[in-house]
């Protein structure tokens, strides 16, 4: 059994692969611009939670105090799993890791017609 792929045969795995890769590449920039906002307001969340930390601790804080922000008072949450959760994030719906799955998916229905279809 020949398991490398002729350049044929390539060809025909890269067409329903970008069939199903082209649409979802419509995402790509909601996905990016909604991981950045959550970052963004992920990592101002977790600065204000360190700075109640350090005015519970010292008094005041050290460099710029603010009569607001010690007025709020916050309960502490760690934000910083779900920090990491959104780094983590691939904005990109198919890259190298969801090649398989997704070449997988596209060919499913060759499969089954040749299935039906050949004797």
């Amino acid at each position: 059994m020949q398991v490398a792929l002729d350049r044929r045969e390539a060809l025909w795995l890269q067409r329903p692969v970008a069939l199903f890769a082209y649409p979802v590449s419509a995402l790509s920039k909601p996905l990016t611009q909604l991981k950045d906002r959550t970052l963004l307001t992920l990592s101002a969340r977790a600065t204000t939670h360190q700075r109640a930390a350090e005015r519970k601790a010292l008094g005041a804080n050290v460099v710029a105090p603010n009569t607001k922000e010690a007025e709020e008072s916050l309960e502490p949450v760690d934000l910083t799993k779900q920090y990491e959760h959104w780094r983590k994030l691939s904005s990109m719906l198919v890259n190298r890791n969801t090649l398989l799955p997704v070449a997988a998916a596209a060919l499913v229905p060759f499969a089954i017609a040749g299935a039906t279809r050949l004797p």
